[in-house]
């Protein structure tokens, strides 16, 4: 059976009722009995089963965007756990986001390549046909190119002292996002002498007066500022348009009411909340719903909704136009907090970020680093209502994701962009590793870490500390399992044998278990004198089958 929107109603309300106020709504999710029905775990929600219809596009406005989330608190902030996740505690595939790195071992080849249709795009020549409108910062236009004419591609430049900072951060996040399980565009680095780009006859730009023709001083506007190689091209990334229609942004709260496949509130999306624990690796500071993109597509017959990630030029310390400056992460634009703490000390007390000693970073990386770099505590641009809502047990799964990033698949992932300076792939990358790490050792070491249960039909468990794995942690000094017979209609336990203490990643279960039914579940507690979070009781539980035990559930 796959994961249907009634399925998901249910599931939905199920989670809803189970809080019962925001005081103890934690708690009260903590205490709620399991009931496993026969497609659990459930791999893929189903969230285009129902065809829509035409949808208008949701335009947003970036003012008005900034001023609800700085000013506001849109959104559902009940503390529970994230909605759209199966009874192993991953999220399923969805319109949303598909599996990758998280699940399976992705070859270097295939993260390089990314979402691209082409291993790389060799256009030299561009007809312009609109610009980008008035409500882009950072400077380009839409164009097609000889060898696919009806396709548009939108073309950015890097600013001129700065070659390869956005561009080089659009390729960077594009991929990084991609191998995550998001959805994303096609993005390439291209360089163009400008003397090969032309404009078409029909070409038009919005400005602030409306829609005119697009003349030769709106590229030259554009061409001004960019940077150009030794060569005298011109750097762009050449964002492709999937196919499909544009019908605006989503986003971070709420659903969309028009589409009756959306149906679990943002803020409550894992994908969304633990976006957090990527915007913070990759100083996505521009994590906001104004960079994301929904598109209104068909398949087998059937219209529904992709939900696309979009806009990475703002990422790994640019800010497309310029670098970041040394606030960016860790400030809002508008900080009640930063300000109080200033008036507080008649502006003495210089947070850490601003008393740090930065290395030089060269032109084309930005201000990106590690100094000061604190997960835990890094920011966007405003408040993110997902964001806000991320849980221990969201940032636990966002940081494994991002530990499965090897130092090998990071330096390939870098070296897509060919950096004409060395310094620049090299410092990014290394910056890169040391901020994985870092959030590896915040973030897996924030619940109790362990993952991959097996249960063998002779009743040998196996299982893998997440944390240490990833060198976030040393060994664990202990677990503690308790086993149990688990009845799924009633939801009661009945303990099977005494309790095991044991130090290996490995036990057997109380010969009890083999009689136990068709469930069985034990309790394991972690015990780490470092990382206190790992006491915390987890459940995991394992249903007989024709071919042995299947591991169903996982609950921290």
């Amino acid at each position: 059976m796959r994961f249907s929107v009634s399925r998901s109603l249910v599931l939905l309300a199920l989670a809803a009722g189970a809080v019962v106020s925001a005081e103890s709504g934690v708690a009260q999710m903590t205490r709620q009995t399991p009931r496993f029905l026969s497609d659990d775990p459930v791999r893929r929600d189903d969230d285009s089963a129902i065809s829509v219809g035409e949808l208008k596009e949701f335009e947003l406005s970036e003012n008005f965007d900034f001023l609800e989330n700085t000013f506001g608190s849109p959104g559902d902030r009940t503390p529970l756990r994230a909605v759209n996740i199966n009874t192993l505690d991953d999220v399923p595939d969805s319109s949303w986001f598909t599996n990758r790195i998280g699940a399976k071992e992705m070859p270097l080849d295939e993260i390089r390549r990314g979402p691209s249709k082409f291993e790389r795009l060799d256009a030299t020549e561009w007809t312009i046909v609109r610009g980008k409108g008035p409500g882009g910062f950072h400077p380009g236009f839409r164009a097609s190119h000889p060898g696919d004419p009806k396709q548009v591609y939108q073309l950015e430049v890097d600013p001129r002292a700065y070659p390869q900072l956005a561009t080089g951060a659009e390729l960077i996040g594009t991929l990084i996002y991609h191998a995550l399980g998001y959805n994303v565009v096609d993005v390439y680095p291209v360089r163009v002498d400008p003397a090969k780009i032309r404009i078409d006859k029909k070409a038009t730009i919005r400005d602030a007066s409306g829609t005119r023709g697009y003349r030769a001083d709106d590229l030259d506007t554009v061409l001004r500022y960019a940077a150009r190689d030794s060569a005298g091209r011109v750097y762009f990334s050449a964002t492709r348009y999937e196919e499909g229609t544009d019908i605006g942004r989503f986003r971070y709260y709420g659903t969309r009411p028009d589409d009756p496949n959306d149906i679990h509130p943002h803020e409550h999306r894992r994908e969304l909340r633990a976006n957090r624990v990527f915007a913070a690796w990759l100083a996505h500071d521009d994590s906001r719903a104004v960079n994301t993109l929904n598109l209104l597509v068909e398949r087998e017959g059937r219209r529904h909704v992709r939900h696309y990630m979009y806009d990475f030029g703002a990422v790994l310390g640019s800010a497309t136009r310029f670098p970041d400056d040394v606030v960016s992460g860790h400030e809002y634009y508008f900080d009640k907090e930063a300000s109080v703490r200033a008036l507080a000390s008649l502006g003495l007390a210089l947070p850490d970020y601003l008393r740090a000693d930065y290395p030089d970073m060269p032109p084309s990386a930005g201000f990106f680093t590690s100094v000061a770099f604190d997960p835990a505590r890094w920011k966007a641009n405003y408040p993110n209502p997902a964001f806000i809502n991320m849980r221990p047990d969201d940032a636990f799964w966002g940081a494994r994701l991002v530990s499965r990033f090897s130092d090998a698949a990071l330096a390939a992932i870098v070296g897509e962009v060919g950096y004409d300076d060395p310094r620049a792939a090299e410092h990014l990358t290394r910056t890169l590793i040391e901020r994985r790490d870092r959030i590896a050792r915040v973030w897996l070491n924030g619940v109790n870490p362990l993952v991959d249960f097996t249960l063998a039909q002779d009743g040998s468990l196996t299982f893998a500390n997440a944390a240490v794995a990833a060198g976030a942690a040393t060994p664990a000094s202990g677990y503690r399992l308790t086993w149990s017979r688990f009845d799924n209609e009633k939801g009661t336990h009945q303990t099977i044998g005494a309790e095991q203490r044991i130090t290996a990643l490995a036990a057997s279960a109380p010969a009890e278990a083999a009689g136990a039914g068709e469930f069985v579940s034990v309790k394991v507690i972690s015990e780490h004198p470092e990382h206190p979070a790992w006491a915390a009781p987890m459940q995991v539980y394992f249903r007989r089958t024709a071919s042995g035990w299947k591991t169903v559930g996982l609950f921290r």
